[in-house]
């Protein structure tokens, strides 16, 4: 939500990716989200206790604010991120559950990290390396970065695999040129 210029609240995208047995959160939003966020997962019979996984792209307040929800999740972020303790600190791409890969896509932050799905179709929840599918279109880099060539090279990183794009702060996208 922005005043003007100024962003004066934001609330990133949390996806349900299910994997065998593993129910992973990607993302958690902000703290005004967790009604939001209990609700749309007791629409699909989940609670967050049942959650085994959750990721965060990155640290930020919109990403992780709903984490405490999560009382029996493995937490996952880059090491670069500084998390908390107790965090599986990913450093380079490793796999959390059959189909589920956290791949490193820097610029946002130093530690953003993405997370690409196989599964119908080749997804990409990528938190802020895409925000909203604006800067998928203008082929642009997050407005916040620490580093624009690194922000670019992983746009490229998340746009030559995925299918779908689930960005940031935005509804998911196709690919234009895949299926």
């Amino acid at each position: 939500m922005r005043d003007g210029a100024k962003v004066v609240g934001a609330s990133s995208s949390v996806v349900l990716v299910r994997s065998g047995s593993a129910d992973i959160v990607v993302d958690t939003g902000s703290r005004d989200d967790a009604e939001a966020v209990t609700g749309a997962l007791a629409a699909v019979d989940i609670h967050p206790e049942d959650v085994s996984h959750v990721v965060n792209t990155h640290l930020h307040m919109d990403h992780c604010g709903c984490n405490d929800l999560f009382t029996n999740a493995l937490f996952h972020a880059h090491g670069l991120e500084e998390p908390p303790v107790g965090t599986v600190r990913v450093s380079g791409e490793v796999t959390i559950a059959p189909g589920v890969r956290l791949v490193p896509t820097p610029g946002h932050t130093a530690g953003s990290v993405s997370v690409f799905v196989e599964s119908d179709r080749r997804y990409a929840i990528c938190g802020d390396a895409i925000p909203p599918r604006a800067n998928y279109e203008a082929r642009a880099p997050p407005a916040v970065h620490i580093d624009r060539s690194l922000a670019m090279k992983s746009m490229d990183v998340i746009l030559a695999w995925a299918e779908v794009v689930i960005p940031g702060h935005d509804r998911q996208f196709n690919v234009l040129g895949k299926k």
